[in-house]
């Protein structure tokens, strides 16, 4: 039906209520063999409501001569345990973007932020000077008291209730390298509380997300493969081609990749 609608190759966006919210849409289809699953048809992205889409595409990126790029890592966050892959993954993000800060006159500004520089306030600081995020860290669901759903920092918790309050300049993309941080209230789960959901309110235009918990090699692996689809040779970063860019990565981790992991990123916004 929605193949006699919808151009094969086009982009789709999911706004599911109720329980639908739990369900991995992007990734419906048989599985059997021969036959194709919807992501062979369609690259899937979500939206919390379609007010916010209509924001985010309104919203008209900065032609800013340079753009600003920070990768934040917490991999020792206050009272949780240790990540592994953190370091390594923020290597991997500088490593793909080589292509483009090697332009002349320069295009993109990188920062990292690790360790006990990765706290709340340098967090928050590091958003006030830089549109694009990659953000490798722990993501704490509160399915009880979704507004205090948090990033786990090195001296404390960045909630959702400090990130709607922030008034960030022309934000653009947002990479969350976190478990659940599509996960809401279980309760309400109409309400799109969740910490994607918050960047996005907070002005995002672009977000990348996860529905459960996320193995930190495969983190790494999607890390790459995604920013290698999204840098091209224009020495500017698109937000609006991210949900291809996850699309591709997926693609070509399929055989590499368990599919509960493969399937655990996300794309939501424009």
């Amino acid at each position: 039906m929605l193949r006699d609608l919808v151009e094969s190759g086009s982009r789709i966006w999911w706004c599911p209520t109720a329980e639908f919210t739990l369900l991995p849409l992007h990734a419906a289809g048989p599985y059997k063999k021969k036959r194709h699953n919807l992501s062979h048809f369609y690259i899937s992205s979500y939206i919390p409501t379609l007010a916010e889409l209509i924001r985010a595409r309104q919203q008209v990126s900065r032609d800013a001569a340079v753009q600003h790029f920070v990768a934040i890592g917490q991999a020792n966050p206050d009272g949780a345990k240790a990540l592994r892959c953190v370091a390594a993954e923020l290597s991997v993000v500088a490593q793909c973007l080589a292509p483009v800060l090697s332009f002349t006159p320069p295009t993109l500004s990188f920062a990292q932020l690790a360790g006990n520089d990765a706290t709340v306030r340098g967090v928050f600081d590091a958003l006030s000077q830089n549109q694009w995020l990659h953000l490798a860290c722990h993501g704490m669901p509160n399915r009880k008291q979704p507004f205090e759903s948090s990033f786990a920092m090195h001296d404390g918790l960045i909630t959702i209730s400090s990130i709607v309050r922030s008034r960030w300049q022309n934000p653009e993309f947002a990479f969350l390298s976190a478990c659940h941080t599509t996960v809401g209230d279980e309760s309400s789960p109409d309400e799109a509380i969740h910490l994607a959901a918050a960047m996005q309110f907070s002005g995002f235009r672009s977000v990348i997300g996860s529905m459960w918990s996320v193995d930190d090699n495969v983190a790494a692996q999607i890390t790459s493969a995604f920013y290698n689809n999204l840098v091209d040779g224009s020495g500017r970063l698109d937000c609006t081609r991210a949900a291809v860019a996850l699309h591709k990565a997926v693609k070509t981790l399929r055989k590499e990749i368990p599919l509960e992991q493969r399937i655990v990123f996300v794309h939501i916004g424009v």
